[in-house]
């Protein structure tokens, strides 16, 4: 019974799946992302004011394979119609094995006394075999047919092949202080100013494929995608530029390492159309102090090769 039911969950399927959504498995695409963070304000406070413009990009390219379409979600729970097939599978396959309980039972017995002797239990099965009510064997053929019912698949997981990422870095900060050690500079306040500059390649994590972050499932009967966007997941390098008469703090240049705030929660939208070129933007507003707490508009776009 117990694989009886484990058969049955592989082939729940809540629906039929669409066949401009589902592709053939090994299917190739392109994922890119774009993310865009920026921040601009300032500080209006009297004795340290400061301001601060940021802005900071990635882009990010994965290539992506289709696996074999699939009856339940990789990376989703069964939702409630999917439940509810499965406890009307798991009641089916219960009612075929309590109809079918006598014929078990004579069958153990027969293994019983025959023991290892197989002409024994050959000659028990023939017997046994011409005096079995078919009828009971004919009432379970519903609740079988019911039970072991494939529906078509409904998820097609696109795991990443590939991946790779561009960044860029353009912030500056103004600030200053009314610090009693800046009382002979002018107005009593001291200055800074600092400028982060960078660009090129995100480096590569090390590690095999299943370092990246990307994600992704398609839903045939819902018209979904389902996504883990990709992000880079280690720092990215700057040249940082002070200027500065604060005290304890001298100019100079050094170099710095970012690391981009992502969207590592995973989202889900709606595929207009087929899948040759789903793609969405999200915005989102992140918490943080001064250059910290701006805009992060993330836009990505799934094209099919």
């Amino acid at each position: 019974m117990r694989t009886a039911i484990a058969l049955s969950i592989g082939l729940i399927s809540s629906g039929v799946a669409q066949a401009e959504v589902l592709v053939a498995k090994g299917a190739k695409a392109t994922l890119t992302v774009q993310y865009e963070y920026a921040a601009v304000g300032k500080n209006a406070s009297k004795d340290d004011p400061s301001e601060w413009r940021v802005r900071r990009t990635t882009d990010m390219v994965v290539q992506l394979s289709a696996e074999a379409q699939q009856a339940l979600s990789g990376l989703r729970a069964m939702d409630a119609g999917q439940k509810a097939s499965l406890g009307k599978k798991q009641t089916q396959i219960v009612s075929v094995h309590k109809k079918m309980q006598p014929q078990m039972d004579d069958m153990m017995k027969i293994a019983e006394r025959c023991g290892e002797d197989e002409a024994c239990i050959e000659k028990a099965i023939v017997a046994f075999s011409s005096t079995m009510n078919t009828a009971d064997i004919e009432a379970t053929k519903g609740d079988v047919a019911a039970a072991t019912k494939l529906d078509g698949p409904r998820y097609q997981m696109w795991v990443p092949t590939a991946e790779k990422g561009t960044y860029s870095i353009d912030e500056a900060y103004r600030a200053k202080t009314s610090d009693p050690l800046c009382s002979g500079k002018p107005k009593h306040q001291c200055s800074r100013e600092e400028t982060r500059k960078g660009a090129g390649n995100v480096p590569a994590l090390a590690g095999s494929r299943d370092a990246y972050t990307t994600r992704l499932e398609i839903d045939g009967v819902k018209n979904e995608i389902y996504i883990m966007l990709p992000v880079p997941l280690v720092g990215v390098s700057y040249t940082k530029q002070v200027t500065s008469d604060f005290p304890d703090e001298k100019s100079g240049t050094s170099q710095g390492d970012a690391r981009f705030p992502g969207q590592l929660k995973p989202m889900t939208a709606a595929i207009t159309g087929d899948l040759r070129n789903a793609s969405g933007t999200q915005t989102i507003k992140m918490s943080g102090a001064d250059g910290e707490g701006g805009t992060l508009t993330v836009k990505w776009q799934f094209a099919l090769q």
